[in-house]
């Protein structure tokens, strides 16, 4: 399967389209200092550029419209910080951008600017390709947290691990659902017609995923 194809069908996949050694050369290239162009609800600057370069990894650039392109950070600060009932969550959600910062190495020394794609991708497979008995011990600790001071007792692991699940959902649903992408690259079909619930994706889809 190319990677065009594997965007089609994201939603029918847990793990994250990982860039190859190619793309990452391509984007390494390409990175320098920058200014976001879009102010964050919730995050600081240095988390905004930090969770562009996650998800532009998470869902890059080819043919097809990449997630950072279709403005799919700014979706996801805006989702957590406006659309989230609980207040523990957002809390948590910004309290995991601390953490994964913090994983980066970002400090008074090291600028979120001087994060390498090659270090960004590191994080994304140390977490998002976990075994599955490591993940469920991540969300059985996450499970614990019932306020914002709860946050300190659980493992640093367990909270990266639980933001970036956040961001590759939040990435994966964003993408699906923008309209260029819902229009152009996944089955659409805004009024729906006749259901037949006994037949093959491939048949009825050409093995697309539908955007809604």
């Amino acid at each position: 399967m190319n990677r065009r194809e594997a965007l089609k069908n994201i939603g029918l996949s847990a793990g994250y389209i990982a860039a190859t050694p190619a793309i990452l050369s391509l984007l390494q290239s390409c990175q320098k200092e920058y200014v976001l162009d879009w102010t964050p609800e919730l995050l600081s600057i240095d988390e905004g550029k930090a969770l562009e370069q996650i998800v532009d990894l998470i869902i890059p650039e080819t043919d097809i419209p990449g997630a950072k392109s279709l403005h799919v950070p700014m979706f996801i600060d805006k989702f957590i910080n406006n659309a989230l009932e609980e207040e523990e969550e957002v809390q948590m959600f910004k309290y995991g951008a601390g953490v994964m910062m913090k994983e980066l190495g970002v400090n008074e020394e090291k600028s979120v600017d001087d994060v390498t794609l090659e270090e960004y991708d590191v994080l994304l497979s140390k977490y998002l390709k976990l075994p599955k008995e490591k993940q469920k011990e991540y969300w059985k600790e996450v499970s614990e947290v019932k306020s914002p001071e709860d946050l300190n007792k659980i493992s640093q692991e367990a909270i990266s691990f639980s933001f970036l699940s956040s961001v590759r959902s939040l990435s994966i649903y964003g993408f699906k659902t923008s309209k260029d992408i819902a229009e152009n690259v996944l089955n659409y079909l805004p009024v729906p017609g006749e259901y037949i619930g006994c037949d093959s994706v491939q048949n009825l889809t050409g093995g697309k995923d539908w955007a809604l």
